[in-house]
């Protein structure tokens, strides 16, 4: 279901989860990015002199970081480019790590390089669930899992058995993380799926579906907690004059059309701030801040004359205006009501025209 088909610009849109998601995991990069270039540098300083491999790798790995966190704060690079980059960075540099450690170093003490190895693959596990769809990250992690086995065994098997068995035990231990973290991972997708849904279709409730604007459910709701706040503004209830006989002569398919025209036609005569809903059946009910009886005249003429151009054949629609004021002790069935009277005044004194209470 497309949600750009719901967006209507008089409501907010619906949550984006999956935007609020990216955005957090961008700011957690960062903050990862910030705090692991101090320790690489340091790392690079107080021990590149006595091993070749951090001497002549970290200045690289220390170039990388600085351009990861460039890439996160630069948010026109997708994040997904950026995630899928690190990672294999990561798995090669921990790769080379490795293999430097039991090819070219002493194979004798090569048991520092399996401790490195459990902590590297349970680094790049859980970096592959967190950016890649969870199956995926279980077979990525599966193979790299027997690369370092395969690797490892190429070296120790059989010349040195104790290591073999560190990197057999170490292998197993990063198969159950895997698996592990898959089922979890699982988890986090069923339940950001639930919220993604419970979101939209909590959306969708305050959402008029002929007019894809707010509905009564919604525009109470901010009036109630305006006037709550006692916050002062201004309220115009809108009804399409003779709809009824309009609807019966043509049918209800050109009725719905031109509600939903109706509709475009106020919202596109609002300011950003205002909102206009469809009460119900035919009636409007626009929702402003603090104005004047002359600055509200002026917005409701400026309503009715906007309705009154709509190019509709022969036939003109028009439309009937009530507007009143919030007081203080005000509750939406009073205000509502007094809107109601300044409408039904409009009607009396022949309609297609703006009357206050």
């Amino acid at each position: 279901m497309d949600r750009r088909h719901y967006f209507h610009p008089s409501l907010p849109p619906p949550p984006n989860i999956d935007e609020e998601i990216q955005n957090r995991k961008r700011r957690l990069y960062l903050i990862a990015s910030f705090v692991s270039l101090p320790s690489v540098y340091f790392v690079w300083r107080a021990y590149g002199q006595a091993d070749p491999f951090i001497d002549k790798a970290y200045p690289y790995l220390i170039a990388e970081v600085l351009l990861w966190s460039g890439a996160l704060l630069w948010r026109r690079i997708p994040l997904v480019w950026i995630e899928r980059i690190v990672l294999l960075s990561i798995a090669l540099f921990l790769v080379a790590k490795f293999s430097y450690s039991i090819f070219i170093g002493n194979p004798a003490s090569s048991s520092e390089g399996v401790e490195m190895l459990a902590g590297g693959m349970s680094i790049v596990i859980i970096l592959a669930y967190l950016i890649l769809p969870h199956r995926l990250a279980l077979q990525a992690s599966f193979a790299y899992i027997s690369v370092f086995f395969l690797l490892g065994t190429f070296r120790f098997y059989p010349a040195y058995p104790d290591l073999q068995t560190d990197l057999i035990r170490t292998a197993t231990r990063s198969l159950v993380i895997a698996i592990l973290t898959f089922i979890l991972a699982k988890v986090k997708d069923d339940l950001i799926s639930a919220e993604r849904k419970a979101a939209f279709w909590e959306w969708q409730a305050n959402v008029d579906q002929l007019t894809q604007l707010p509905n009564r459910r919604m525009i109470s709701e901010l009036i109630e907690r305006r006037l709550a706040s006692q916050a002062l503004f201004t309220v115009l209830l809108i009804d399409l004059d003779d709809f009824k006989c309009y609807n019966d002569t043509y049918g209800h398919d050109v009725g719905d059309m031109v509600l939903s025209r109706v509709a475009h036609t106020l919202k596109n005569n609002l300011r950003a701030n205002d909102f206009v809903a469809r009460w119900g059946g035919e009636e409007f009910l626009v929702l402003t801040g603090n104005l004047t009886k002359q600055q509200g005249t002026q917005l409701g003429e400026r309503l009715r004359s906007a309705v009154e151009k709509m190019e509709f054949g022969e036939d003109r629609i028009s439309i009937s205006i009530g507007g009143t004021f919030a007081l203080q002790n005000d509750d939406l069935p009073s205000l509502i009501k007094r809107a109601d009277t300044a409408l039904y005044r409009a009607k009396a004194h022949g309609r297609n025209c703006v009357c206050w209470e």
